[in-house]
């Protein structure tokens, strides 16, 4: 289901028509209007418990008031009859009570109610041919709009806001427009003033919450069954409104993927959350009608819908009808009909192995513009008919990939089940719009995911390289090298080698057919870009996330970090540590740091010990004691800075579902880059605390390419150069830290991330033993020595050749 802040079509549609709804049965009671009972949900207070003192009390004055005998049962939907709608609006317009008005969010909702079901009559109108009588069906779906529109119009009177005169003035001036459509075009104009004037706001805290535990209202479907059916019929529309939304939003994600505007995992992680959101969609309609499990079992109420209108009566004959092109496209017939036929082939045994050119050949060159819709439809069998069975191997097979996106997983699913939902039918249809975008360049991709898979294997490589003669401290255990390993051997086995490949030799060997050739190699990768963005996606995210437990475990970065800061507030500071200088701009000084970064020897010290632990009551003025005391919150380390782990590694990387929650949002919408756009849709959220479907796709479009650039950080190498620096410094101060009384020494590597600790310590203990001998600069000098060596170390690595950034894009690489 979609998480409460998320609003599709259907679910937006339902709060309208309750915000709508509970106002008119509200102020309709003050008016002296009471709903019959029968649409009333109660719950009987004769089978309640007997109320006792204030309680009893507090009940008697209630019913004094005239309250009602019964109570109402917030759990259930309060069902209305449409016939009260009306009779409601009548009541309180007619009314002698001067303060009750119609506020402006709830004729705002009854606005939006209203359009959404006109969207709905006006599309199945126009597709259908009006040679036949469809006058009885345009009636039964403009059914509950004219009861809306109706109770609105008569409410006109009690209008507490006013934007540009009055509407019978507006209608004198424009008499083509309706009374109703006046008011949709001043909200709408009142909205785009709202949003503008808070351009310059910025205002942290969210819109007041509404009360918990409000009642939900809804309005009762007709007696009669065809009423019902147009109910239905207003879900499947708003769930395939919302599916062709997206498939909209993804295309021109696409395309800008196509014109080298953006890179390929942005592309395909906003496309794999334009599955999932499709995906929730369909739940939260199954959960209404959960008869529509099946897509044919969809398609059979469109279907019947175009009969109906074309004169045809559903029960006679086959009830065939034939729809146009764009119908087709709307409702994902073709890729349906391809997916459908593949399962009719599908054993439970062996995969179909459909042979190269069985179906005809698949020319990527073609300019698809010249093609007719026959011959569209044939290039998209060609190429699903023979990428099927990679997926097939897959799940009979049950073989591992390093991630898999939702279109994978329900492909996967299907050649188990032969079930074929609505969502899938989508994320099928989505597929082959990419293949259409890019054509020749589909095949690209994996060069892309393989990249970033190489790079991730040579730096595990490195690392383990610089492990094995390094003592561990008690906070790195071994089986922490061992996950390592094992996520090295899943990059070489699933994505550096083809995983299907095998299982096709061995089938074809055991029908005596020839082995595949080469070109079957990453047959599957090569075809699927999403796969390719979202395992490239997964890979950066689970290194960022080794890299940052390795360097908190072995404190290789906080603490170096501290020293470097150290040698850097000298009067002769040393020059920068590139590495280290970005993952102090990612994580902010506030984390390496305790507050503020320290500008003086003394709170560099009072940094480095609080960074280890030390309790700041250490540090206090009265305190004559030089003994720390270690806080029992334990030393600090670096934190997750982005959402996108939080959101989608349990997807990716384990099959479960995206983390889609407020605090979530919140960090992604506010990671955004600042263009107009991102900036427009943290307007929104602040506001509403909701985002479309289409909004949530913009955010993430915004936020992955800045996000990218944080996972580009090679923490394993910052490890590296820290283990190699303080090596360097423990050898050559070691002589010189022996000369300071009471400075600590090291006994194992385990300790080496403390050498420049030590050096800071010796530094600043010896400002008193120097001031009684009279050496002035012996702290100094100890420092500058360090600083050299710094200086020299940082002067080898930028000698070292560059570490190459990872190609993210096909032309790129």
């Amino acid at each position: 289901m979609l998480p409460g802040f998320l609003v599709s079509t259907y679910r937006k549609y339902k709060e309208d028509t309750s915000i709508f709804t509970k106002w008119l049965c509200d102020n309709g009671a003050k008016c002296g209007y009471h709903l019959t009972k029968s649409t009333q949900n109660e719950t009987n207070t004769n089978t309640a418990p007997r109320l006792k003192g204030k309680a009893r009390k507090q009940a008697k004055e209630a019913a004094n008031n005239g309250s009602s005998s019964s109570t109402i049962d917030v759990s259930k939907p309060q069902l209305v009859s449409p016939k009260e709608l009306l009779a409601l609006a009548n009541s309180i317009a007619n009314s002698t009570n001067p303060f009750i008005t119609v506020p402006s969010e709830v004729l705002r909702a009854a606005l939006r109610a209203i359009a959404a079901r006109k969207r709905c009559t006006a599309y199945f109108t126009s597709k259908t041919d009006g040679d036949h009588p469809t006058a009885e069906e345009d009636e039964r779906h403009s059914y509950f709009t004219s009861l809306i529109e109706e109770a609105v119009m008569a409410l006109q009177p009690r209008f507490a806001v006013s934007a540009g005169g009055e509407p019978e003035e507006e209608a004198i001036r424009a008499p083509s427009l309706s009374m109703l459509e006046i008011l949709e075009n001043r909200f709408a104009a009142l909205e785009v003033e709202e949003l503008a004037e808070s351009d310059g706001e910025t205002a942290d805290a969210p819109p007041p919450s509404p009360p918990t535990g409000e009642a939900i209202y809804e309005i009762e479907s007709g007696e009669e069954k065809e009423d019902s059916e147009q109910e239905r019929l207003f879900a499947i529309f708003c769930l395939f409104d919302d599916l062709d939304r997206l498939r909209s939003y993804v295309s021109n994600i696409w395309a800008e993927y196509q014109k080298q505007k953006i890179d390929l995992i942005t592309a395909s992680v906003t496309t794999n959350m334009a599955f999932q959101l499709a995906i929730r969609t369909q739940d939260e309609i199954l959960a209404a009608y959960p008869q529509y499990r099946d897509y044919q079992d969809v398609l059979l109420t469109i279907m019947n819908q175009f009969i109906k209108a074309q004169g045809t009566d559903p029960g006679e004959g086959e009830g065939e009808v034939e729809v146009d092109d764009d119908i087709a496209q709307w409702i994902f017939a073709p890729a349906h009909s391809i997916l459908d036929s593949f399962c009719d082939i599908l054993g439970p045994r062996k995969v179909p192995l459909v042979k190269r050119g069985h179906f005809g050949t698949y020319n990527p060159l073609q300019d698809r513009n010249s093609l007719d819709s026959l011959e569209k439809n044939h290039e998209d069998l060609i190429l699903l008919m023979e990428l099927l069975p990679d997926f097939c191997f897959v799940a009979k097979y049950n073989l591992h990939l390093v991630a898999t996106d939702e279109l994978t997983r329900g492909l996967c699913r299907m050649a188990l089940t032969k079930e074929i939902p609505v969502w899938l039918t989508f994320a099928t249809t989505v597929f082959l719009d990419i293949h259409h975008i890019l054509r020749m360049e589909v095949y690209g991709n994996p060069v892309i995911m393989r990249a970033v898979a190489t790079r991730a294997k040579e730096t595990m490589g490195h690392y383990f390289e610089l492990s094995r003669g390094l003592v561990k401290p008690d906070t790195w255990p071994e089986d922490n090298e061992n996950v390592f390993q094992k996520f090295v051997d899943e990059i070489d086995q699933c994505v550096l080698s083809d995983a299907i490949l095998p299982h096709k030799r061995d089938q074809l060997r055991a029908t005596n057919q020839p082995p595949p050739p080469e070109s079957e190699r990453f047959y599957l990768y090569k075809r699927h870009p999403v796969l390719c963005g979202v395992t490239a996606f997964a890979i950066m995210l689970e290194m960022a996330e080794f890299g940052m437990s390795l360097v908190n475990a072995m404190g290789t970065a906080i603490y170096p970090a501290q020293f470097y800061n150290s040698l850097r507030q000298k009067s002769n500071p040393i020059g920068p540590w590139l590495l280290m200088d970005q993952v102090i701009a990612i994580h902010g000084e506030d984390r390496i740091f305790v507050g503020a970064k320290p500008t003086t020897l003394v709170d560099c010290f009072k940094q480095i010990s609080l960074t280890l632990g030390v309790s700041a009551e250490s540090f206090a003025r009265s305190q004559r004691k030089r003994k720390l005391v270690v806080s029992k919150r334990g030393p600090r380390g670096l934190k997750e800075t982005s959402a996108m782990n939080e959101i989608f590694k349990e997807e990716l990387r384990r099959g479960g579902t995206m983390s889609l929650t407020v605090h979530n949002i919140e960090k992604l919408l506010n990671e955004q880059s600042q263009s107009a756009d991102s900036k427009r849709l943290h307007r929104s959220w602040t506001k509403t605390k909701q985002l479309t479907h289409v909004e949530l796709l913009e955010a993430l479009r915004f936020a992955v390419p800045t996000e990218l650039k944080k996972l580009e950080v090679n923490y394993f190498r910052l490890h590296e150069q820290s283990i190699g620096l303080l090596r360097r410094l423990n050898r050559e101060l070691d002589t010189d830290l022996r000369k300071f009384p009471g400075a600590l020494r090291i006994e194992n590597e385990s300790q080496l991330p403390f050498v420049g600790i030590y050096v800071v310590q010796a530094a600043m203990g010896t400002q008193q033993v120097a001031e009684n001998m009279r050496i002035s600069d012996a702290g100094s000098r100890l420092l500058d020595k360090a600083g050299g060596i710094v200086d020299e170390f940082m002067g080898e690595l930028e000698r070292q050749p560059a570490e190459k950034p990872i190609p993210l894009t096909s032309w790129s690489s």
